[in-house]
């Protein structure tokens, strides 16, 4: 079973972050920014924590910034970063 939930919900849980605390960062963060799409529910937050489901773009970047992780961080836990590769002008595909 993977555990980028558990890693999600371990750095909520360091900060001493509620599921609505994180609910109402969210909000202020997405009338600060004018988008709807980057608010998160406490059910959603507690579905991407319990049933590791897969948070939008919009979502993991409104954790970065209420977590104040770079969302490069976060996305390790999904196995979708890695180290930054300089690719020497050659092209991958």
């Amino acid at each position: 079973m993977p555990s980028w939930g558990r890693k999600l919900r371990g750095v909520r849980e360091d900060l001493g972050f509620t599921l609505r605390d994180v609910h109402a960062a969210s909000l202020r963060l997405a009338s600060r920014h004018h988008n709807r799409r980057l608010a998160i529910s406490p059910g959603r937050l507690s579905m991407i924590e319990t049933k590791n489901e897969v948070p939008s773009i919009f979502r993991l970047y409104a954790l970065a910034q209420i977590y104040e992780r770079d969302v490069r961080e976060l996305l390790t836990f999904y196995g979708c970063a890695g180290k930054n590769r300089r690719n020497n002008g050659k092209r991958r595909i």
